[in-house]
């Protein structure tokens, strides 16, 4: 039989409450520290993916998910000054039809709390209000400001962007996140947008919206199955106090999108409450695992990207559903450093070419008008009505990497269980390929 390990989880976010589900399904212990004094996710709005879609129907979960998702026809992409469509990314039900699972829209707040449910269900241990002071990797434990103390054969650090666990994984202090702008994040309610026949139709016919302009964008979808319009506005500067989110001046954001579309600005005059959010991003970091083989990072906190794919929450899954897999056949504890480097390997490659897409979205959907800008939406309205017509046109690449012919099956078409079933049955039939398996 293969042997259950102890595992405390730092951090009790999305991507830890994934990595406690995906490690209790092999049949481990699992223990997650979460500093907050009550699980919450301030926010609003965020986007399920098919690659992430795929890992919850093969934990048993996508059904719930549904019942509190939105599932949008298309990410629209518009003009900022005016909202004229540029192009559409067909989802519904393109997506379920190309890669098998749909494109959903979800709250944060459900998402945390079918997550939290689903790990509680299966027997993982959540303790909240456990502030992490330091991780001691010597002796696998982590040592909390209230002088408590855990100890374990593994240690997940999925504790976000200023990781705790990562000064243990890489020993070194100096690795700061690097800004990248803020956003001001908002909902208004679908009684008010439907009661403004300018407003309504975006609550009636549902989309993604992605209003593009030089320095900033702004995204609008519904979402808590239908009963809010979720308002994402990124632009340049920082959250004024330094926080990584803080109440946000109504004044400055609407200001702030005073050259955009009327339409936008009207939503915009219906938000009475806003938060404003830091936006940050990693370098590529030395390692994710630490000289011991037995501390491990997850999410945020080993590649920190910009929301520009949407694959933030998406790549924090894919890492523990690895990690599930990958961890399911142990038999002994000095197997755990070999499978995590194997992890490592597995994940790095394809995490750091999304976090590289996510900043290069970011800076072509905020190019300055002119004639990069124009090039840019001619490339994208070409590529469009190729779709539309079913016809080839030579030469001409979507500059949206979801939208791309050849990046996007590669992004939403990938199934992280399947590539870590895969990796473990030729680790079972040839051990030695723990070591001799390059890069994925």
């Amino acid at each position: 039989m293969p042997k259950s390990i102890s595992v405390l989880i730092v951090g009790g976010g999305l991507g830890g409450l994934s990595a406690a589900i995906a490690l209790r399904r092999s049949g481990h212990r699992i223990t997650v520290l979460e500093g907050a004094k009550e699980l919450s996710e301030i926010g609003a709005g965020i986007q399920v993916p098919p690659n992430t879609a795929c890992i919850l129907e093969a934990w048993g979960l996508l059904d719930k998910w549904k019942e509190k998702a939105v599932w949008p026809g298309s990410i629209i992409m518009r003009r900022y000054a005016n909202g004229e469509i540029i192009c559409a990314t067909q989802l519904k039900p393109d997506m379920t039809d190309k890669y098998k699972y749909p494109y959903l829209l979800i709250h944060r707040a459900d998402y945390i709390r079918l997550l939290y449910d689903a790990a509680v269900d299966l027997g993982v241990k959540v303790i909240v209000n456990a502030r992490v002071q330091s991780v001691d990797e010597e002796t696998n434990s982590v040592i909390l400001y209230d002088r408590r103390s855990f100890q374990s054969d593994l240690v997940i650090g999925a504790d976000g962007i200023r990781s705790k666990v990562r000064r243990a994984v890489n020993g070194d202090d100096r690795i700061t996140p690097r800004s990248a702008g803020c956003a001001f994040r908002a909902t208004v309610s679908a009684e008010v947008m439907r009661s403004d026949p300018e407003t309504s139709h975006f609550m009636n016919d549902v989309n993604s919206n992605f209003w593009i302009g030089p320095e900033r964008h702004v995204v609008g979808y519904p979402i808590k199955n239908g009963t809010l319009y979720n308002l994402v506005m990124v632009l340049p500067g920082e959250a004024a106090t330094n926080k990584w989110n803080e109440p946000g001046d109504l004044n400055e954001m609407k200001e702030s999108y005073n050259d955009f579309d009327p339409v936008l600005k009207k939503i915009l005059s219906y938000v009475t409450s806003c938060r404003k959010w830091a936006l940050a991003e990693l370098p590529a970091i030395a390692q994710w695992v630490s000289r011991s083989g037995t501390i491990a990072l997850i999410g945020d906190a080993a590649h920190a990207m910009l929301p520009c794919l949407a694959q933030g929450a998406a790549q924090a899954i894919e890492d523990s559903a690895t990690l599930g897999i990958l961890l399911s056949n142990i038999n002994s504890l000095e197997e755990i450093p070999s499978l995590l480097r194997m992890y490592e390997r597995i994940r790095r490659p394809r995490a750091e070419i999304i976090q590289k897409g996510s900043f290069e979205n970011c800076n072509r959907w905020h190019l300055p008008d002119g004639v990069e800008q124009r090039a840019r939406d001619d490339a994208m309205s070409k590529a469009d009505a190729s779709r539309i017509s079913g016809t080839k046109v030579k030469g001409v690449k979507n500059p949206l990497q979801w939208s791309d012919k050849d990046f996007q099956p590669w992004l939403y078409g990938h199934n992280a269980i399947s590539v870590a079933k895969n990796v473990l049955q030729e680790i079972i039939k040839n051990p030695s390929s723990l070591e001799e398996r390059p890069n994925l």
